[in-house]
């Protein structure tokens, strides 16, 4: 699978994400593993993550969001603008038609 990483040490760039499989069967789904490419995991170990819904020109794109934020990560200026401010990775993946990822 492959996503935007927004990193606080290096600027946009797309990367590959590993996945998981329940087993070696095909039909089963794959998930990602976004702490590979997230930096802090001695800080902050674990991955937040939501879905976000954008409505354009009359189709529906579905995008996961996998983040770490935490005022002792490094201040991402990629995602810090105006008065807020981001500290940590982030990154976007693009969801399948009917799929979870």
């Amino acid at each position: 699978l492959r996503c935007r990483l927004y990193s606080t040490s290096a600027k946009l760039h797309q990367v590959a994400i590993p996945t998981r499989c329940a087993n070696s069967s095909r039909k089963v789904q794959r998930f990602p593993v976004p702490e590979s490419v997230l930096q802090g995991m001695c800080l902050q170990p674990y991955v937040h993550n939501c879905q976000v819904t954008v409505h354009e020109a009359g189709h529906a794109y579905r995008f996961c969001i996998f983040f770490k934020r935490h005022h002792h990560l490094p201040l991402n200026p990629a995602l810090s603008v105006g008065g807020s401010l981001f500290w940590g990775d982030a990154t976007i993946m693009r969801l399948g038609e009917g799929s979870m990822w």
